[in-house]
């Protein structure tokens, strides 16, 4: 128990310091995306691509993606099924983004090493990411450009979210990973170096740039915030466990696998809303509440796990 609130305890204290460095003004305004770039485009894409690449894809491994995806795929088809019987547009949207874009690596990452700590727990969560992330981002990004223009055909959406996904570091980063993981091709020492010592940055600078985009912005609806965020901090996770136990997953896969799944939305969903036109104060608000929710859900998670 002393151990799961001191890490939390840690990933609190990390936001805190950068939502403090930002309201005495050490900080100002549009900083955050320097420190945004730093960490999207160094230092996760290193620590994914160096995790991906010098994994071990055994039959172990490939049932354990196989749990990760699983619970996404049901908790997408259900809110599908609603649709077809009568949920409103507006809603399913709603719906949809708070369950299934996750804040895998800003979050995630970091807390998996912080509150179970290890390699092994951290390959794995790489893993996570690796496959979860994709999955998330590109339904996402057709729902965004499908919700402009409701009569639009998904065909053009799909191919435009294919064009941004060409172009995302951390996509591009998950597939050379894979790629390079799977052929068993092996790094140059140099390039391993390099890829180790952005990746030690990634977990405190993620959160430290956590907190300080959390700074300044409008925060109403906190209710149905809270609501919303259900859906991943208890629902998504309450699958997790049961396809992790079906699947028969050992413990340590099991945890990392429900706290991944667990995680709060993921806080690019702010600039992807104002992008988009899509609920902006609604999805402000419900970053800043999932992910104050999360420090005490996942918490609970990994005591219970």
């Amino acid at each position: 128990m002393v151990n799961v609130l001191g890490a939390a305890a840690v990933v609190f204290v990390l936001a805190g310091l950068g939502y403090l460095a930002r309201w005495i003004g050490l900080l100002r305004a549009g900083d955050e995306r320097v420190l945004n770039a730093l960490v999207y485009y160094f230092a996760l894409p290193a620590f994914l691509l160096l995790e991906l690449a010098q994994a071990t894809y055994s039959r172990d491994v490939l049932r354990f993606m196989a749990a990760g995806s699983a619970p996404l795929v049901l908790l997408v088809l259900l809110l599908v099924l609603l649709r077809g019987l009568g949920l409103s547009r507006e809603r399913f949207y709603l719906l949809s983004v708070s369950a299934v874009f996750g804040s895998l690596a800003f979050f995630g990452l970091p807390f998996i090493e912080y509150v179970v700590g290890g390699e092994e727990a951290t390959r794995l969560a790489a893993l996570a990411v690796g496959l979860l992330a994709p999955f998330g981002v590109a339904f996402v990004l057709t729902l965004l450009e499908l919700y402009p223009a409701a009569g639009e055909g998904v065909s053009r959406a799909l191919l435009r979210t294919l064009r941004r996904l060409g172009r995302n570091p951390l996509i591009l980063a998950i597939v050379l990973g894979l790629t390079l993981g799977l052929g068993q091709v092996a790094l140059p020492l140099f390039l391993v170096q390099i890829l180790r010592y952005l990746s030690g940055t990634m977990a405190p600078l993620a959160l430290f740039a956590l907190g300080v985009f959390l700074y300044g912005r409008p925060y109403r609806a906190l209710r149905q915030a809270f609501a919303l965020s259900l859906l991943r901090l208890a629902v998504l996770p309450g699958l997790s466990f049961l396809c992790a136990r079906l699947l028969g997953l050992s413990p340590l896969q099991a945890t990392v696998l429900v706290l991944m799944n667990g995680t709060p939305l993921a806080v690019n969903m702010i600039v992807l809303s104002q992008r988009y036109g899509f609920h902006v104060e609604e999805m402000a608000s419900l970053t800043l509440v999932s992910s104050l929710a999360a420090l005490f859900t996942l918490s609970l998670w990994r005591l219970a796990l």
